[in-house]
């Protein structure tokens, strides 16, 4: 008879993944999209990796200096659960805001979203001296 080490955590751990109520449990949560926010030719772009959702499900909105944007993944309705050995995908609704610098062009604003990226792109304005000397007189 072999001897097998006994590890408690990972008897946990392995049990937890295993259970039915896993799927049940991560069935709607919040997502993190993420996004790479950089600057290239005197533009601000920001992209988000949104797989798996069309642009009448993602929202971007600008309110002052605070760019928001929101969508929802819905969970597929027609699948019959019976059927899956395992469910990872999931639904829920995402929302990331960002505060603007001043130097932007707000009205030349674009987005396009194209395989699952979203681009945002800001034109920045001329830039603004951000040190100045003043003379006393």
């Amino acid at each position: 008879m072999a001897i097998i080490k006994y590890r408690p955590l990972r008897s946990l751990v392995d049990r937890f993944f295993d259970q039915d109520f896993m799927p049940r449990f991560f069935d709607s949560w919040e997502y993190n999209i993420p996004v790479d926010i950089y600057e290239k030719k005197g533009q601000i772009h920001m992209d988000f990796e949104i797989p798996g959702l069309s642009k009448e499900n993602i929202s971007i909105e600008l309110e002052g200096d605070t760019l928001t944007v929101c969508g929802k993944v819905e969970k597929d309705e027609t699948v019959n659960e019976e059927n899956y050995y395992r469910r990872e995908r999931s639904c829920g609704e995402f929302s990331r805001s960002f505060t603007l610098p001043g130097d932007i062009k707000e009205k030349d604003i674009s987005a396009k979203f194209d395989k699952g990226i979203l681009k945002i792109t800001f034109p920045k304005t001329k830039e603004v001296e951000t040190k100045k000397r003043i003379e006393i007189k």
